[in-house]
């Protein structure tokens, strides 16, 4: 039956059951809820107190008239009267609230139903009962049933969760204050990134007003969030959108203390906007721009400029907020606010040395999303890793099964008449469900570091726990099979890895330098193919010999061809793990070097449509390929200065030597040929390395077999 009602109310039938068991009495009543009404909800309280009417007093009265009982019972039942009290609210709130109650509901209720101990307590203590009861009627302007705001609307201030709160932001909130009293332009939009928590300002705001920590002409202000969605969702026929639009836009006049917030304000621009018809952003403005109504909006930048940009007369309506993401400091500062809530319902322990963790690991590698988004979100999953992988679900199994088992026993024993019986399998139940109480009370787990990394591996796809690097053993097998004498290179590539890994460092530099076909290239893919759950993204750099080939890696520049498609660094913006081997850096075009360079500076670029590409969560390979016999004296000088930067910028230069007749005939012997002098002199392994190497065995193998 309470899943008709909001959080608030919610937390008034709690108060009111808490009452009933601190006041030992046998059942809950109309007397509790009310009781629950006078220390709960503030405008009520502040209301009723003009009658002569507080908790105290109320409270006093009651332990009079009806006093305790000797013993007290853990099960709340609730009086046929109350039962009758909550249904006849719902009704009314169905038909004048959007099926949404308030405590004004309820409280109608209970005087019209004129009976029950809570009535017989107020004309005991000489409250004029009448006089509240016209009076909450005849103020019952909000909660009209005609009103067409509350049918498409949400009322924030019967719905939102007061126990929560929002830190760090008084600066914004403030601001949206003294935006509101203004005499024109009373309008504020917030402006910032997905994830900084706009709407959990606006949130805030409703809390404050129901706290009355506000200026005394907010005091009764009411916040409706307002979607486009359910504005446009029904009309059919041409005009009904704009009809239903205006409408509202008239009880909004009508109702002063009544505020509009609509959360991706910039739907509001083309909605509606049919073939010959005016959008929802074209009937706001005149009635925005005569000050009659007051609307606060929420929308991320880009789609600001995208959507509000082209519109100046509806700029001008609103005074821009700018939301900026906490820094670091500020971001602990909310969780650790807000780890009660995760610890109370995951059932789990976070120590405030983990809340940095979170924090500082979020930061580093998931960085398509905002704090303190991300860092709630990435807090929520660790608990919620840590409750999935609890030691004792086998032992709570255990118990739920027995439990199930006594009550199929329990309805058996009911339906053959035993209730004696029943009632001892009443008791084992009861005795079940403490032990199950005490088992979640007792067993809480603490979160630790490891379980942080787990839910990182499993978000980033790297791996960053010793005993699953196992596969590095694999890569240098696997390298083995394919080229030969090139041991200690592999062996100071998988060191670099596994300690970039251990040490949780996520961004890897390795620059590849010598001759052609030694299998620098072949290196890196093989080390792509054996690392688990990675992209592997290969760019030769001889396709990039044009300053346009940018736009490949980039994206199109706004107004050509293409701008719309995917670029090659498109799969970045998902936080993946991935190896990116750019081939042949000396054949690439001096901007690509320099994006390169950029990319290993900077760990970050900006694609053609201003979204930044991170590369934190990603290992670079440069291969290079030196020119042989290169006579030219100042030319090897150039050469030697041209590289002297790009070393300076990776965490590694890794020099392959050239081919030797001793490492070929090793290599030669490893695979078995017996016409090794023949394949000596025909490779010119000198000039060419390992290129003529593989095709001269193939051809060896088919002569012999």
């Amino acid at each position: 039956m309470f899943n008709n009602f909001g959080v608030h109310i919610a937390s008034i039938f709690r108060k009111a059951e808490e009452e009933r068991y601190e006041l030992r009495h046998p059942y809950v009543g109309t007397e509790h809820l009310l009781l629950a009404i006078l220390s709960n909800d503030k405008d009520m309280i502040l209301y009723l107190r003009e009658y002569g009417l507080t908790y105290d007093k109320f409270r006093k009265e009651l332990n009079i008239v009806v006093g305790n009982a000797s013993k007290n019972s853990d099960i709340n039942l609730y009086t046929p009267l109350l039962k009758r009290v909550i249904n006849n609210a719902l009704e009314n709130a169905k038909e004048n609230n959007n099926g949404i109650v308030t405590t004004k509901h309820l409280i109608l209720s209970i005087l019209e139903e004129g009976e029950g101990i809570a009535i017989r307590l107020l004309v005991s203590m000489n409250i004029d009962i009448d006089s509240i009861y016209d009076d909450l009627n005849k103020n019952n302007k909000l909660t009209n049933k005609k009103l067409e705001l509350y049918e498409t609307g949400i009322p924030l201030n019967d719905t939102i969760d007061f126990d929560e709160c929002v830190v760090g932001r008084d600066k914004e909130i403030d601001l949206i204050i003294e935006t509101l009293l203004r005499k024109k332009k009373n309008n504020p939009i917030l402006i910032g990134d997905a994830g900084v928590g706009k709407t959990a300002i606006v949130e805030e705001l409703v809390r404050r007003i129901e706290r009355k920590e506000v200026p005394d002409i907010l005091f009764n202000t009411k916040i409706v969030a307002l979607e486009m969605g359910s504005l446009v969702s029904g009309t059919k026929y041409r005009g009904e959108f704009e009809e239903k639009l205006t409408k509202i836009i008239k009880e909004l006049e009508q109702n002063s203390n009544v505020i509009l917030f609509i959360d991706e304000i910039h739907s509001m621009v083309n909605a509606g906007g049919a073939e010959g018809a005016i959008t929802a952003g074209d009937i706001f403005k005149p009635a925005l721009a005569r000050g009659k109504i007051k609307c606060i909006g929420a929308t991320t930048t880009n789609e600001y400029q995208k959507f509000f940009s082209g519109d100046k007369a509806l700029m001008r309506r609103f005074e821009i907020i700018n939301v900026e993401e906490p820094n670091q400091s500020e971001t602990k500062d909310i969780l650790l606010k807000v780890k009660n809530e995760y610890e109370n319902h995951h059932k789990v322990i976070i120590p405030d040395n983990i809340i940095e963790k979170v924090i500082y690991y979020s930061d580093k590698f998931i960085t398509t999303k905002k704090n303190p988004d991300k860092a709630i979100d990435f807090l929520d999953s660790i608990c919620s890793k840590v409750k999935t992988n609890n030691n004792y679900n086998l032992e709570k199994k255990n118990l739920y099964q027995k439990l199930e088992s006594l009550k199929k026993a329990k309805k058996v024993c009911v339906k053959n008449n035993d209730y004696d019986k029943a009632l001892e399998i009443y008791s084992e139940e009861i005795d079940i469900n403490k032990k199950i109480k005490n088992f979640n009370d007792s067993r809480k787990q603490t979160i630790k570091e490891n379980d942080i990394i787990n839910v990182l591996e499993n978000k980033t796809n790297m791996i960053f726990t010793k005993t699953k690097l196992n596969f590095l053993d694999n890569i240098k097998k696997s390298i083995q099979k394919d080229l030969y004498g090139v041991d200690k290179y592999v062996d100071n590539i998988i060191t670099l890895i596994q300690e970039n890994l251990l040490n949780k460092i996520g961004f890897l530099k390795v620059y590849l330098e010598g001759e052609a076909y030694l299998g620098k290239s072949t290196i890196v893919k093989i080390i792509a193919e054996n690392f688990p759950r990675c992209n592997f993204i290969k760019i030769d750099l001889k396709e990039y010999r044009s300053s346009c080939d940018i736009n490949k890696l980039i994206g199109t520049t706004q107004g050509y061809i293409g701008y719309n498609d995917a670029h090659i660094f498109s799969k970045l913006k998902n936080d993946n793990f991935s190896i990116i081997l750019f081939d042949n850096y000396n054949c690439a075009h001096p901007n690509i070097k320099e994006l390169i360079k950029s990319i290993l500076k900077e760990k970050i670029i900006t694609d053609n449509k201003g979204d930044k590409i991170y590369f934190n969560n990603t290992f670079i390979f440069i291969t290079d390929d030196i020119e042989k016999n290169n006579k030219v004296g100042f030319n090897n000088k150039i050469t030697e200065n041209k590289y002297n930067e790009l070393y300076d910028l990776v965490d590694s230069v890794i020099k392959l030597n050239n081919l030797n007749k001793e490492t070929l005939i090793n290599y030669l012997e490893s695979k078995n040929v017996i016409n090794k002098d023949k394949i000596l002199k025909e490779s010119e392994y000198e000039k060419y390395n390992y290129k003529n190497v593989g095709k001269l065995i193939k051809e060896h193998m088919l002569i012999n077999n």
